[in-house]
């Protein structure tokens, strides 16, 4: 009986063995040499030279002045010059500068009703709408609508349209939701 079960290991162990025997397999591919696609053409952009523009506030500065030649047998006198403090923020908007003027803002009056009259029914959609009957959820987006509307109002004392417009449509798209 002994004898079944190391018959059987020995078999296995020649049939592994014989198919390890050859070290190297055959094939016939014939190997290609790659193709390497043609260099793109370079374009050389050239370079922009910085240069920095006097700011409004600062006056032009004067031309550089070389020193004096010093006398080396007179000690050196150091002056101290009061530190210029650094400007706190930059200097804010005026009205001079123009405005982007985006296709729905061209007419500034126009804009403005636009979105005041989307503001105004989102206002009566909220207005309908029992704030006690409704769940945590919707008292959630009830009061996001509300905060919409409010910087939809803020964005229009900026004549900033385009935010107050996407604010207003916000608002009434919640409004919309709630008043079902």
């Amino acid at each position: 009986m002994r004898r079944v079960p190391s018959f059987l290991l020995l078999t296995f162990a020649v049939a592994a063995l014989s198919a390890c025997a050859t070290t190297q397999a055959r094939t016939n591919v014939v190997a290609e040499p790659l193709v390497v696609p043609p260099v793109p053409a370079r374009v050389l952009v050239p370079e922009i030279e910085e240069v920095a523009l006097p700011s409004v506030d600062e006056p032009a500065a004067a031309p550089a002045r070389t020193a004096p030649a010093r006398d080396p047998k007179t000690p050196e006198k150091t002056e101290t010059k009061p530190e210029e403090p650094a400007p706190a923020a930059p200097p804010a908007r005026t009205e001079d500068t123009p405005r982007v003027r985006t296709p729905q803002t061209a007419n500034n009056e126009q804009a403005e009703r636009e979105v005041r009259a989307i503001m105004a029914r989102a206002k009566a959609t909220l207005d309908n709408v029992d704030y006690r009957a409704l769940s945590q959820a919707a008292r959630q987006q009830y009061d996001t609508a509300k905060r919409f509307i409010n910087q939809a109002n803020s964005a229009l004392t900026i004549r900033n349209y385009v935010f107050a417009r996407n604010l207003a449509d916000k608002a009434d798209t919640l409004a919309r939701q709630l008043g079902k």
